[in-house]
């Protein structure tokens, strides 16, 4: 999408790091890395629009005249009919993606935007949804902001404010008890991410170009140079820290149409924190749509899949050696030009989901045997299966089309949580 760039600012004061803000209006396509798309808080404001409600956090905008909302996939939970059918009647506020510390703790981004602007505020919830808490963040009104859970009650936030005549600043915040109190906190920089510290790039939805990682303890930050060498990298989020650091991207890439294209879709993996990295280069025109080469799918790191498409086709390469060596398997299905997210299951069972909202008619496949044979499905959470931070416990965002979540603790059974009704 057209933004405004933002992006020498940003490497003033940011050392070359900037959340995509457009990005994260983008969510839940999951996988979406453009390059040439940069910040741009119109395009943040555009998508924020999209979920005002009246009352609650839950519910959809209202439908256009003479349309039809569409029905969500099956595990998607459906919304409820309007409190507030006037838009700017009633208490409008606006939600965000709601990320999860733990099993217990629970995170929502949200706007208070009564009077004049919206106040950032950041409701949490200890125990699984039965009470929560809101703060508000130390920002101006109308800030934008991305959070990122930590740990149980640690949080970071990179916010943005300023525009239309007055000085644009970005900067972090980080909080270590559950989004009571905030500080400013500046990134440190090493060449790899601390043991024990937790990969938040993922989760700030941005273009993969450096590696953040929080402390879990403090919230301090540090940013690790990412070296894989691939292009329009892509932080994969569903592997854990015990798996390596995985990434997907193009080994080279042109301009066609006044836009960055990829060329040649590969992966890469660092196992000692960013420091280094092996890359492998895939044959044949593989996307898994949305501008993300391939998704790439592992639960121990030694047996990974990389999945995507190639025409209308879903192709599917496994790696038994860690990413070392790679071998197309049989396994296959007509997709059309739906993207395309993959989990490796508790069993080991490969799970493929092809499209992401209701309007794309989602697929899900299963597959037993090692990627050899693809089964169809009904669609169920696990697909987009990210671990919580220094936790056994997963989740799956349904943002931007909702903010609720659902969460594992073996990546089998789902529980869902909704947002809170907001005061």
């Amino acid at each position: 999408m057209p933004d405004l760039d933002f992006a020498g600012l940003d490497r003033a004061a940011q050392a070359a790091f900037k959340p995509d803000f457009a990005e994260v209006g983008d969510r839940a396509r999951r996988r979406r890395r453009t390059r040439a798309a940069a910040l741009s808080l119109t395009a943040l404001a555009l998508v924020a629009a999209a979920t005002t409600v009246g009352l609650r956090a839950d519910e959809p905008p209202p439908p256009v005249p003479g349309t039809e909302p569409t029905p969500t996939p099956v595990f998607v939970p459906s919304p409820g009919p309007s409190a507030s059918p006037v838009p700017g009647a009633g208490r409008p506020v606006r939600t965000g993606p709601m990320v999860a510390g733990d099993l217990d703790h629970f995170y929502l981004r949200w706007h208070d935007c009564r009077g004049e602007g919206c106040v950032l505020m950041v409701a949490g919830t200890a125990d699984r949804g039965a009470t929560w808490r809101s703060f508000p963040l130390p920002l101006p009104r109308d800030a934008s902001s991305v959070i990122a859970a930590a740990g149980r009650r640690t949080l970071v936030a990179h916010y943005q404010h300023g525009g239309e005549g007055t000085p644009v600043r970005q900067g972090w915040l980080s909080s270590v008890d559950g989004g009571e109190r905030w500080r400013e906190v500046t990134p440190g920089r090493a060449a790899q991410v601390p043991e024990g510290w937790w990969v938040a790039s993922h989760w700030l939805g941005r273009p993969f170009e450096e590696i953040m990682a929080a402390d879990p303890v403090t919230g301090d930050l540090v940013q690790v140079p990412q070296t894989s060498g691939l292009k329009q990298t892509a932080l994969v989020g569903d592997a854990s820290a015990e798996a390596g650091i995985w990434a997907s991207g193009y080994e080279s890439e042109t301009v066609m149409d006044g836009r960055l294209v990829g060329r040649g879709s590969a992966v890469a993996v660092s196992r000692d924190g960013g420091r280094t990295w092996h890359r492998h280069v895939f044959a044949g025109a593989l996307t898994a749509g949305n501008d993300v080469a391939l998704d790439i799918a592992t639960r121990d790191g030694r047996t990974v899949y990389a999945v995507g498409r190639v025409g209308a086709a879903l192709v599917v390469h496994r790696s038994d050696d860690g990413g070392l060596t790679w071998q197309r398997t049989t396994g296959s299905a007509t997709v059309g030009e739906r993207s395309v997210q993959a989990s490796v299951r508790p069993d080991g069972a490969l799970v493929v989901q092809a499209g992401v909202h209701a309007g794309d008619r989602p697929l899900m496949f299963i597959s037993r045997d090692g990627g050899l044979s693809l089964s169809p499905t009904d669609p169920v959470p696990g697909a987009a299966a990210d671990p919580m931070p220094g936790s056994d416990g997963y989740v799956q965002r349904t943002w931007p089309y909702f903010s609720d979540l659902w969460y594992s603790a073996d990546g089998a059974t789902w529980s869902h949580m909704s947002p809170p009704e907001l005061p």
